[in-house]
């Protein structure tokens, strides 16, 4: 289940890098830490010739302390790296509560629900996808025209 959600990760991160014309994806691969178990997405891009490394996290929940559990992973991943690092933190899903924590901690965000927000020198990318449970307005009456204004004036 561990190995689908990370594949379903790093689809996901190269499905939002790709729909950018100026990020060229040189490489991403999955790094494991062998002392806790845990693995770290590495994604290697270029952007108008320069490179840049994001460091990305896999999260099953938006707990608040597995969230603030992860932003300090992700600080010290950034200090092992040499160079240019983003940190970004990928979940199935994420709360609105949680991606402002994100933004609050200057953390990347991607979810499978097609949300993301990440910065990447002068790149922004921000997705934001409708809910899957909250429904829709329904469709207002429309407007009377001047041809039928005159038979409501009437009736």
């Amino acid at each position: 289940m561990k190995r689908h959600l990370e594949n379903e990760a790093i689809g996901a991160l190269r499905q939002t890098l790709g729909q950018i014309s100026v990020v060229n994806i040189k490489e991403i691969r999955v790094e494991s830490h062998r002392h806790r178990g845990d693995k770290t997405i590495i994604a290697d891009v270029e952007i108008y010739g320069h490179a840049h490394r994001l460091v990305c996290k896999l999260l099953g929940s938006d707990d608040p302390a597995d969230l603030q559990r992860t932003f300090l992973e992700l600080r010290k991943l950034h200090a092992q790296f040499p160079g240019e690092t983003i940190p970004v933190l990928i979940a199935p899903v994420l709360s609105e509560e949680a991606q402002a924590l994100c933004r609050e901690s200057n953390t990347g965000f991607l979810d499978l629900e097609g949300n993301a927000r990440l910065y990447v020198d002068e790149v922004f990318i921000v997705k934001r996808s409708l809910p899957l449970y909250k429904r829709l307005p329904p469709q207002a009456e429309s407007l009377p025209t001047s041809e039928t204004a005159r038979f409501v004036r009437t009736a």
